[in-house]
């Protein structure tokens, strides 16, 4: 449901930031927020997820915009479509073979390889290092396409 979807991708975030603020202002923190590329438009059947991601980047910056005075960063990266276990057993449930993701067409992976979740972890350390530190209120897509939000029906 919408406000199952809400819950889980607004408001827990914004309550675990409502949350650490004091310890975010005192220690000049940095808060990285998790979004989607769907924000922009998403997939026809992810309606509500794009709304909350939609939503959370609006609340990325105006936080940046709001706690930069207090040294407290806000950023958030948009994942693309992103090989991770779960995404490899849905896939499999709907009747693809394993190694489904190795056999897809360019049109569904540009650069020819899935992003992984290993490297939305290595842009996740990035964004919440002191080497990113200048940088508030930014929004990074990590995705494949050249259009931001043009996200094609995978499969």
């Amino acid at each position: 449901s919408i406000e199952r979807t809400l819950q889980v991708n607004l408001k827990a975030p914004f309550f675990l930031i409502q949350a650490a603020y004091k310890e975010l202002v005192k220690n000049k923190g940095s808060v990285l927020n998790i979004g989607s590329v769907n924000a922009y438009a998403g997939e026809s059947t992810l309606l509500a997820y794009s709304i909350s991601k939609g939503a959370m980047q609006t609340m990325t910056r105006n936080l940046a915009n709001a706690q930069g005075v207090n040294g407290v960063r806000v950023n958030q990266i948009n994942p693309g479509w992103v090989l991770t276990e779960r995404e490899d057993r849905d896939q499999v449930k709907k009747g693809l073979e394993p190694g489904w993701h190795q056999r897809l067409e360019r049109e569904a992976i540009p650069s020819g390889a899935m992003t992984t979740s290993a490297q939305m972890g290595e842009a996740a350390i990035y964004w919440l290092s002191d080497e990113s530190k200048p940088f508030t209120g930014s929004v990074v897509d990590l995705e494949q396409f050249s259009i931001i939000g043009r996200n094609p029906e995978k499969l």
